[in-house]
């Protein structure tokens, strides 16, 4: 009950930060507490290509959870590369839902308020959705974190791929940006979840991938 009180309030106050960010800058990576487009666009590609990778054919459904205003939906048009991925994106915050449905290059009916998908997708992806923590309890912040993740894998069929801050040790700095350990998330992931591979860019070298898939 502890843990579901404090995902609720951790929850209200994401709404309230990321509202009052987006009013200051709105639709651009600043918006949305990315640093610049460069590395907003480079994480885009190393997830969106490992999901390419371990699916070559075929139509792909995605779920994008913390979709923010809708940037990684305008990456994956302007690159024939996913045009077989099947996009649909999901954001906690009403604000930015409704940025993403007010953006005429979008369709709206992609877009839907929430913190995982309302139906089964392939692969639910997160790129910086838990960087910004509203909590200066690194442990506090894993357990929603988890949490979050927990929600995500049950309507993944075949498995989720997210990007964390990362440091030798876990912690929260004091602009509240969460840095995880990537042994402590690769152990929780391939106990809880699926395989789990950890995939790292030299030119983001704060940045850790993983990639979880079902066994099965």
């Amino acid at each position: 009950m502890k843990s579901i009180l404090r995902a609720l309030q951790y929850s209200r106050l994401i709404r309230r930060v990321y509202t009052k960010r987006y009013a200051k800058f709105g639709s651009q990576p600043a918006g949305i507490f990315w640093s610049n487009e460069q590395r907003q666009l480079s994480r885009f590609k190393i997830i969106l290509d490992q999901i390419i990778f371990v699916q070559p054919t075929g139509s792909v459904s995605i779920a994008d959870v913390g979709c923010g205003y809708g940037a990684m939906l305008h990456f994956i048009r302007a690159n024939r590369a996913y045009n077989r991925l099947l996009y649909s994106g999901y954001d906690i915050n009403p604000t930015l839902v409704k940025a993403c449905k007010s953006d005429a290059r979008l369709p709206s009916q992609h877009f839907h308020v929430g913190d995982r998908p309302i139906s089964s997708i392939d692969f639910s992806v997160m790129s910086g959705t838990y960087n910004m923590a509203v909590t200066s309890n690194v442990d506090e912040w894993e357990d929603y974190f988890f949490g979050c993740l927990e929600l995500c894998w049950r309507y993944s069929r075949k498995g989720m791929v997210f990007n964390l801050l990362c440091a030798e040790k876990s912690h929260i700095s004091d602009g509240r940006l969460y840095y995880a350990n990537v042994q402590r998330i690769r152990g929780y992931c391939k106990a809880n979840f699926g395989i789990t591979r950890v995939i790292r860019e030299p030119r983001l070298p704060s940045d850790v991938t993983f990639m979880v898939t079902r066994s099965h």
